[in-house]
């Protein structure tokens, strides 16, 4: 209970903390946005397009993953996640020549790679109904999609 109560102080002042420094201005009273230290990665207007539409419809899956965790329909859980994340989705722009992986850096498409792995392996798991493999495997997905996101922008 302890470390829960200093969890939740910890939190408060982090987000007191971001508050204070969203609140800076600069000399002409606008508000001073956060530096960016993500890598940007550029790319043709296609190809940034069609990873946006991936990187929504895989935000979008996982919210359904959840859903079907919630209602421990693993199966279902475990459809979405191959079909829209998992290796099973690789390569569907491959025929436009727009696939925004060959316009990535190799430790961006890497992460990626690891992302849909990731994604398979928990599709696996959720096959398996054991709960606990399920969660551990959930989190190595959301710990690729972490990495990418903060790691790399496009704009």
């Amino acid at each position: 209970m302890k470390n829960f109560k200093y969890g939740i102080i910890t939190s408060a002042l982090l987000l007191c903390s971001g508050a204070v420094a969203a609140a800076a201005t600069s000399n002409t009273g606008q508000p001073t946005p956060p530096e960016d230290y993500r890598q940007l990665v550029e790319m043709p207007g296609q190809a940034q397009q069609l990873m946006r539409q991936d990187m929504q419809d895989h935000l979008a899956a996982l919210s359904e993953v959840l859903g079907y965790l919630a209602s421990k329909d693993f199966t279902q859980a475990a459809e979405v996640a191959e079909k829209r994340m998992g290796k099973s989705s690789m390569g569907k722009h491959r025929e436009t020549g727009m696939g925004p992986g060959r316009f990535m850096p190799l430790e961006m498409r890497q992460i990626g790679w690891a992302m849909h792995e990731a994604a398979s392996d928990f599709a696996e798991s959720a096959r398996s109904g054991e709960q606990n493999r399920i969660y551990a495997a959930l989190q190595k997905v959301m710990s690729s999609c972490t990495a990418c996101h903060l790691s790399y922008r496009t704009r």
